[in-house]
């Protein structure tokens, strides 16, 4: 019976903090909000399957350690979890091909979380060049000046 009672007092408190959060939207705009938070964590990501080679050799920073899985892993989720922030938010733009921008976004960040679960490199580096085509292909959509044009093709071509 106490159980039952300190439950009941427990979902009643919690419920009265939800009530009281008040219901604002970020103030950060968009353009800082990607800049500063998405591509930071995405770079976060990147750096575990970056592969590297100068006059020094070759380096990889590819996931060793369990920690350094569990990092790899959480950069991931972190990615996943703020496409939630895109849908629903002062940042969500209402068009059906931002929807689908963010869903593949999703999609791939999970695929990525994946990967790094079961240690999975190769699949960690896949999951990593779809974020990152997901990434282009949304700026081409909604923002192309972020995009660098493609270089000029050779004489001939």
């Amino acid at each position: 019976m106490k159980i039952a009672f300190a439950a009941i007092i427990g979902t009643l408190a919690c419920a009265a903090g939800a009530a009281a959060l008040p219901n604002e939207q970020s103030q950060l705009p968009i353009k800082e909000f990607m800049g500063h938070v998405m591509q930071r964590n995405a770079e976060q990501l990147w750096q575990w399957t970056a592969l590297e080679t100068d006059v020094h050799g070759e380096r990889s920073g590819k996931p060793v350690t369990e920690e350094d899985w569990e990092n790899a892993e959480s950069d991931a989720l972190t990615l996943q979890q703020l496409s939630y922030a895109l849908e629903h938010s002062a940042y969500r733009i209402a068009d059906v091909e931002w929807d689908k921008h963010l869903i593949a976004f999703r999609e791939a960040a999970s695929a990525s979380a994946d990967a790094a679960e079961r240690k999975d490199f190769v699949a960690l580096q896949s999951a990593g060049d779809r974020i990152n085509a997901q990434c282009v292909a949304c700026h081409l959509t909604f923002a192309p000046d972020i995009e660098a044009p493609p270089p000029p093709l050779p004489e001939g071509f």
